[in-house]
């Protein structure tokens, strides 16, 4: 593992790697992460590389000092010739729903268990340390939003293990549902109207589309969501 430190300084940003190695599909591991607050991590990708190649992670979001570890699958060589700091216009927005978003999504990590709410938004968040079916068994879902009132619960347990633009992807796609969709229960518009905003805050795809993969069942429906949003 090769660990690097970088001064985002809490400014929008984006890091560039140049990433070598000597063989066909390397598994690499990237995961950008804020080493002084818990469970907050600012990107947390894999990527297969084949000789020499650039990959870009966008920061919307950034701490202080970002700490960055990096790993092959099977301790493969590699190497990293250059780390590159990239300033980054980060897309402003008054829109309080979203707002509220991004930063339940940046502090998740250090939230308590609890209700939160804020200001001019129309939800309030039920963060749980785990979300259950009406049978009493965990339910698998990170977050889900109530077809009628505006809660949406978030699993603690699941969040912890996300990234902030992961967070912010699942957030978006719940909040879509009630509050953007034409059909409230249409997944596929729901996901289109996610990503929509997400990338307009400037967020890495990949990110959203890890975010979608490590939850969805596998079922013929999941599959063309999948394949939709990675067409988008």
């Amino acid at each position: 593992m090769k660990e690097y430190r970088v001064d985002t300084k809490r400014l929008p940003c984006a890091v560039r790697f140049k990433i070598t190695t000597s063989g066909n599909g390397v598994p690499i591991y990237i995961v950008g992460y804020d080493p002084l607050t818990p469970n907050t991590f600012y990107f947390k990708s894999r990527f297969l590389i084949t000789g020499n190649e650039e990959v870009t992670m966008n920061c919307p979001q950034s701490p202080r000092r970002l700490k960055i570890a990096i790993w092959s699958l099977n301790d493969l060589p590699f190497q990293i010739p250059d780390i590159k700091l990239i300033p980054m216009e980060k897309a402003e927005t008054s829109d309080p729903m979203i707002n509220f978003i991004e930063k339940f999504s940046r502090y998740e990590g250090i939230y308590w268990v609890g209700k939160y709410k804020a200001d001019g938004v129309p939800f309030t968040i039920d963060l749980r340390r785990n979300i259950y079916r009406d049978d009493g068994t965990v339910h698998p879902t990170p977050a889900r939003i109530h077809v009628e009132l505006p809660i949406i619960q978030v699993s603690k347990a699941k969040f912890n293990e996300m990234s902030i633009p992961e967070r912010v992807i699942i957030l978006l796609h719940e909040v879509s549902h009630n509050f953007v969709n034409h059909d409230q229960d249409n997944e596929m518009e729901a996901d289109q109207n996610a990503l929509d905003i997400y990338s307009q805050l400037g967020y890495p795809k990949i990110e959203a589309v890890n975010a979608f993969g490590n939850i969805m069942a596998d079922t013929d429906d999941n599959f063309q969501r999948m394949m939709n949003l990675v067409n988008m």
